[in-house]
């Protein structure tokens, strides 16, 4: 796939995000995609791993908005960087570490890197961001 091609599937991700429409944004994945979510070392296998934890997230956070800040892509891969912010009303389960539901807002600034299968699925994704802003922001420090 070209640069332009997953720029484009990346953006289509980004407008997905945190809507109502998760197999079709589960859909973007290949069926044994490897996602590692760094600052907490969790690391989710498969489509049905993936899918629970982003219908925990949304439940934890349904007030959540996002701003793209930058997207580049070539012909393996992308990277997304964005904010996004809301209240913890739920506790958020990134399976080595839990969120509270402390009802306070936060603004966290998120960075993900995407790797394309031949056929356009993503099929690994490394996912940063600072869990000691996660921490200022939320109170307490998150359980694990």
């Amino acid at each position: 796939m070209s640069a332009d091609d997953n720029a484009q599937r990346i953006r289509a991700y980004f407008e997905l995000l945190y809507g109502k429409e998760l197999e079709t944004l589960l859909a973007m994945f290949a069926d044994d995609i490897a996602w590692l979510i760094v600052p907490t070392a969790t690391r989710i296998h498969g489509k049905s791993e993936l899918r629970a934890l982003a219908a925990n997230h949304w439940r934890a956070s349904p007030d959540r908005i996002k701003t793209m800040i930058g997207l580049f892509a070539s012909d393996d891969f992308a990277c997304l960087e964005y904010t996004s912010s809301g209240t913890v009303t739920a506790e958020a389960d990134f399976v080595n570490t839990k969120v509270a539901p402390t009802g306070r807002r936060y603004e966290l600034q998120c960075c993900f890197v995407f790797h394309f299968r031949r056929d356009g699925k993503i099929d690994r994704v490394r996912e940063y961001f600072d869990m000691g802003t996660v921490v200022r922001q939320l109170g307490g420090v998150p359980s694990g």
